[in-house]
């Protein structure tokens, strides 16, 4: 596969993250609002389906990852670069502008269910609470 074809692939990884984290957020907010109502048959089943989404998410990252073991170190940085930073730039090209702003996306999505899920576990754990 060429740089270019690992461009689009890891594009088309990051995508499928982003709609496999855009599940989760979703769930997580089913989530509160059946805590809210003290429904625990609808929390045991939004737990299940939210666990299915993080094994999608980090079989996406697995694949990115695999992705980026195959270019070559210098190249390799520079995605990395993309994928953390969004620093990519038009003359790095569509897909290295797409990377960065499909990470991005995912990096917000992914701190707003952090977020909720953060008011979740103080409400039930309190000072016990992952987050404290």
């Amino acid at each position: 596969m060429d740089e270019q074809g690992i461009y689009v692939e890891i594009m088309k990884k990051l995508q499928r993250k982003y709609g496999s984290l855009n599940e989760i957020q979703k769930t997580t907010q089913e989530m509160q609002e059946a805590l809210s109502r003290n429904d625990r048959v609808s929390m045991e089943m939004l737990i299940s389906m939210r666990q299915e989404g993080i094994e999608l998410a980090a079989d996406c990252d697995r694949d990115i990852r695999y992705l980026l073991s195959i270019l070559e170190p210098d190249k390799r940085e520079r995605v990395r670069e993309w994928l953390n930073e969004g620093t990519a730039k038009e003359a790095d090209g569509f897909e290295a502008v797409k990377i960065s702003e499909i990470a991005s996306s995912v990096q917000k999505v992914l701190e707003r269910t952090i977020q909720i899920d953060r008011q979740m576990s103080q409400r039930v754990a309190g000072k016990d609470s992952y987050y404290q």
